[in-house]
């Protein structure tokens, strides 16, 4: 009696390739011995840095390609990596009118207006999206919503992470609220979030975000604050706090692993079916983009609804 042939390796192209890059770190994972275990190879990779997508290409066996539209061959999905989201629909656009399977970043894009074309387009083509950080998908947070009932109604929340870098680690601590709490934000207020002058994207000390969710969220009216740890220091963790009416929950620490990540990318890119409904890719998107408007606005609160 033979046996059945071992399903092939689903073969993803990837964009964004540099140091540092979510592209190059999950791209020499996949090819490392071990990498088999999640049903993905690189085949195909690209950067605006030839020399950087060069250096992917010789670790990993993929072929570099000239420009980025010529990914689309011979792969099941790309990857959209660049380390900044600001190009995210651009580079995305040819794949997606191509109607393929496409894997951004977090943040999903680099504007709420974009994240909106973005499925815009993958809508009228027929494409599918995926976006998430690695704590959104934890055990942690499984067994955190699996005890929700017994905390409800929940009223108060502390979410702490890591960093001082706003476009890496401020959406992990938002997609770890929401991978528990679910979406109904109705309000972000920036109580301390001030970028460097000389680089943006770095806080120049811990950042407080105030979060609070809508009378007709799922999870009720409850409210909290969102924090990172700021410059200068060491700590690397990710830790959520619920407080109900009548009891507190257990601290929730994320484990910090890309392994369900990639398990869960392997399947949206083999079958199409997307992880992340969009209304919860949006609102990610607007909770990040309501709080670093909040800041430039000296503090304002904002609805992300608005955005």
């Amino acid at each position: 009696m033979s046996s059945q042939p071992e399903e092939r390796p689903v073969r993803i192209g990837v964009i964004g390739c540099s140091e540092g890059t979510h592209g190059k770190v999950w791209a020499e994972m996949l090819a490392a011995p071990g990498g088999e275990r999640f049903g993905m190879i690189p085949a195909r990779v690209w950067d605006a840095d030839p020399a950087a997508a060069k250096v992917v290409a010789d670790a990993t066996g993929a072929v570099r390609v000239g420009k980025s539209e010529d990914l689309a061959d011979e792969v099941d999905g790309v990857l959209i990596t660049e380390l900044l989201p600001g190009r995210y629909l651009e580079l995305s656009r040819p794949f997606l009118e191509a109607g393929m399977r496409v894997f951004y970043n977090r943040p999903f894009a680099g504007s709420v207006a974009d994240a909106r074309e973005i499925l815009r387009i993958a809508g009228e083509h027929g494409a599918k999206v995926y976006s998430a950080s690695a704590l959104y998908h934890t055990n942690a947070g499984e067994v955190a919503r699996q005890k929700l009932p017994g905390l409800r109604p929940v009223r108060l929340f502390n979410m702490t992470g890591a960093s001082d870098h706003l476009g890496f680690y401020l959406p992990h601590c938002i997609a770890a609220l929401v991978s528990v709490l679910g979406i109904g934000v109705a309000k972000v207020q920036a109580l301390s979030l001030t970028p460097r002058p000389d680089a943006p994207q770095h806080a120049q000390a811990p950042v407080v975000v105030y979060v609070e969710y809508g009378p007709d969220a799922p999870i009720g009216p409850a409210r909290g604050v969102i924090e990172m740890i700021g410059p200068d220091a060491s700590w690397y963790a990710f830790v959520l706090k619920l407080f109900g009416a009548a009891a507190e929950g257990d601290e929730v620490r994320f484990e910090v692993s890309y392994d369900q990540l990639l398990l869960t990318m392997a399947r949206f890119f083999r079958t199409g079916e997307e992880p992340v409904p969009h209304e919860v890719l949006l609102e990610k998107t607007a909770i990040y983009y309501a709080a670093l408007l909040s800041a430039r606005e000296g503090g304002r609160p904002v609805d992300p609804g608005d955005l």
